[in-house]
């Protein structure tokens, strides 16, 4: 079992913790961690995409002119899709493009990256904060303290919190989110993983009620 210290918002050590094996010490699955990024990009797309067919256009469905004796072309109509303003052929139409990605490939995808992060070093614990209203200072103040201002940092807290997230927002390099609300490509996307006490322990014990 891996230890870490717990720090002071100024990157003082204060104490250790343990992360536990079944969550920061598994051996990663390339296929998970594969499938779970794999649906969550397919899930930014929208599928809206739509043309429409020679049928959907609104244009008359009469001949052109006569198919012989006129020393032109033979055309259908004017929807035809080699027309100007005709429909389009073999375009696209809307489709549904979400993915569904099973609970134990997706509980194996966060784990995966979670014992990657660990076995790299890049797991900390902050103790516990609050902030009564939105300062974006003390957040640049605490990535400098971690020597995070170079890299791209993810702060999970217990529950989410405005104040928080709105001193976040200027940063660049730092996202904040509830633990349990966490994705792969939360994890995947950041360099450093940063929990608060509270929310290490609010993973243990929804790691342990799934």
């Amino acid at each position: 079992m891996t230890s870490v210290e717990v720090q002071s918002f100024e990157g003082k050590a204060l104490d250790k913790v343990d992360l536990p094996d079944e969550i920061f010490g598994a051996e990663p699955s390339d296929g998970a961690v594969y499938h779970a990024l794999k649906t969550y990009h397919t899930h930014q797309r929208q599928g809206n995409a739509s043309t429409k067919t020679r049928g959907e256009v609104r244009l008359t469905k009469r001949k052109r002119h006569r198919q012989k004796g006129t020393g032109r072309a033979r055309v259908g109509t004017a929807g035809s899709p080699i027309r100007v303003g005709g429909g389009v052929a073999h375009g696209p139409k809307t489709r549904d493009l979400r993915e569904k990605v099973n609970k134990k490939t997706k509980r194996s995808a966060l784990r995966s990256l979670l014992s990657l992060k660990a076995a790299e070093g890049q797991i900390r614990v902050l103790e516990d904060f609050t902030f009564d209203v939105p300062k974006t200072r003390r957040l640049a103040d605490l990535m400098k303290a971690f020597e995070l201002e170079d890299r791209k940092a993810l702060l999970l807290m217990e529950e989410p919190s405005d104040t928080v997230f709105k001193s976040s927002r200027n940063l660049k390099g730092l996202s904040v989110q509830p633990v349990a609300q966490v994705s792969a490509f939360d994890l995947a996307w950041a360099d450093t993983v940063v929990f608060t006490r509270a929310a290490l322990n609010h993973l243990q014990i929804l790691w342990e009620a799934a």
